[in-house]
């Protein structure tokens, strides 16, 4: 092997991060990131192609690139469950996101936290909404910094360990996004789309070639049903994933609508560019079906495969077998689905944990925050998220499910700011608190009870608690209901009470 070819896929992959960084460094233009809105929102300056590759390439992370791959080729058919979900989350934000740039816009509300305190009006619900969102987002972000780890391991031969790999990325990241804030991430996710676009479908043709002999999907999948027909039905190669924990595992998406949406509906220049946006991400969707193809055809074409982890074998695969310059491209990918995930988590958690947590708190003034929030991405990227990738606490797949569990327990939040104008703080608390230990309990001490979703489990506890307290407790006031609800509503229920 010539050094070229062992060395030429390594070189690709660091010179994107480079070209990332310069990238994102010069994003932030004229706008001053000292002010909480540029750094945070980009001062309302999103428009609709910027969004739509700040959205797709931020919902496509290393889970698609590599824990897709990779549960593929251990378990089989249970990783097509990102698909489904994936179309769900697209739904719920189209309905979602304008409501959401509307608050933005005219009450100021920028995350998904302050916003919930304030239709509740509530400060600790708003820091306690803060909490539990940055620290899911934050768990959701150990997913990429762990896959950029595995990246540069394999992409060096075993010469930069995990640890090394992980710091790197971060690192570049925090350089970046420091600097330039949300304009910086949606700069470089529109590099990171259409690289991760062109690459997925290129890979996928290249895999299927080199096992096959020809492009033919359906003559992959006999193959497979010959060789291993337990990849093709629940509950899998490893029997360990029924149907139940399948489609419970689909329903708890419809339930999320993470911190970071708000953040990026709240950064759109208006209404209409939040909603339509949605029109077009689904498109970008489709890199995840020929990478999930790769996992599969690696069971019965590359059945030597040996490595530490199930999540590098379609990197692992394309390094022995694929042109260099094509591995190199793909690790460039596999990067850019890491970054541009990890980007806005790394953004949402610090902005969340700053305007939510810390600054109602100490009670700071918008300059002080504004100082602070970049501070405190330092302290998020490498004192929190690096440290816990290092443990490698398991499969990418895994950590993501984990961490919407929790996320999932804002929903009722959201239906009382969106949908639900008798929602009250009381219930809104006592719900969220409830669900919230459901589901920390069942992952840590009785793990998925029959099979079903921790997160689910939470919302059945959740849900009834919310409802039930609500409508025992006192509503809001009319003024701060009116800020959420239109006023046909608004007219309407209060005519009624009055009338009562």
């Amino acid at each position: 092997m010539s050094v070229i070819t062992a060395w030429g896929p390594f070189v690709i992959t660091i010179l994107y991060t480079v070209v990332a960084c310069i990238l994102g460094y010069n994003a932030k233009g004229k706008l001053d990131m000292d002010k909480v809105e540029n750094w945070s929102s980009s001062g309302n300056t999103l428009g609709i192609i910027v969004m739509i590759f700040l959205t797709g390439a931020g919902n496509v992370s290393s889970y698609t690139f590599l824990g897709a791959p990779g549960w593929g080729y251990s378990r089989g058919v249970a990783c097509l469950y990102v698909v489904i979900y994936m179309a769900f989350i697209v739904y719920s934000c189209y309905l979602m996101s304008p409501r959401v740039n509307r608050l933005a816009v005219k009450s100021g509300y920028r995350t998904q936290a302050e916003g919930i305190g304030a239709r509740f009006e509530s400060p600790f619900l708003r820091i306690l909404c803060g909490i539990v969102g940055a620290f899911a987002v934050i768990g959701n972000s150990l997913v990429q910094v762990i896959g950029s780890g595995n990246i540069l391991y394999v992409m060096s031969h075993g010469a930069i360990p995990l640890w090394l790999g992980e710091l790197i990325i971060v690192s570049a990241i925090a350089f970046y996004v420091y600097k330039s804030g949300l304009r910086a991430i949606g700069w470089t996710n529109v590099l990171q789309g259409v690289l991760m676009f062109c690459l997925s479908i290129l890979v996928g043709l290249f895999v299927l070639y080199t096992a096959m002999g020809n492009f033919s999907i359906g003559d992959a999948f006999r193959t497979l049903q010959e060789v291993s027909p337990q990849h093709l039905t629940l509950p899998g190669a490893m029997d360990n994933f029924p149907p139940i924990y399948w489609t419970t595992s689909i329903l708890i998406s419809i339930f999320s609508f993470w911190p970071q949406f708000w953040v990026w509906a709240s950064g759109a220049k208006d209404e209409d560019t939040a909603r339509r946006q949605y029109l077009y991400v689904p498109v970008f969707y489709f890199v995840m079906i020929p990478m999930m193809i790769v996992g599969l055809v690696c069971v019965f074409a590359f059945t030597e495969f040996n490595g530490e982890s199930t999540d590098q074998v379609a990197l692992q695969y394309c390094l022995d077998n694929l042109p260099w310059w094509i591995t190199g491209l793909l690790g460039a990918g596999i990067l850019a689905a890491s970054q541009s995930s990890a980007e806005p988590q790394f953004h949402t958690s610090t902005f969340t944990l700053t305007h939510d947590v810390i600054a109602p708190a100490a009670k700071l003034t918008p300059e002080k925050e504004g100082k602070l929030q970049r501070k405190l991405l330092l302290v998020v990227i490498f004192l929190i998220a690096y440290p816990l990738s290092v443990t490698n606490p398991g499969e990418l797949v895994n950590i993501l499910l984990v961490c919407y569990g929790f996320i999932g327990q804002l929903f009722p939040c959201m239906l009382g700011v969106l949908c639900w104008p008798r929602a009250t703080k009381a219930g809104a608390i006592a719900g969220l608190a409830s669900g919230v230990l459901v589901v920390a309990l069942f992952n840590i001490v009785w793990p998925n009870p029959l099979f079903v979703h921790a997160g689910i489990w939470g919302l059945l506890v959740n849900l009834p608690v919310f409802i039930i307290v609500s409508l025992f407790t006192k509503p809001a006031s009319e003024e701060t209901l009116r800020k959420f609800f239109p006023d046909y509503i608004m007219d309407q229920l209060y005519e009624e009470v009055e009338e009562a």
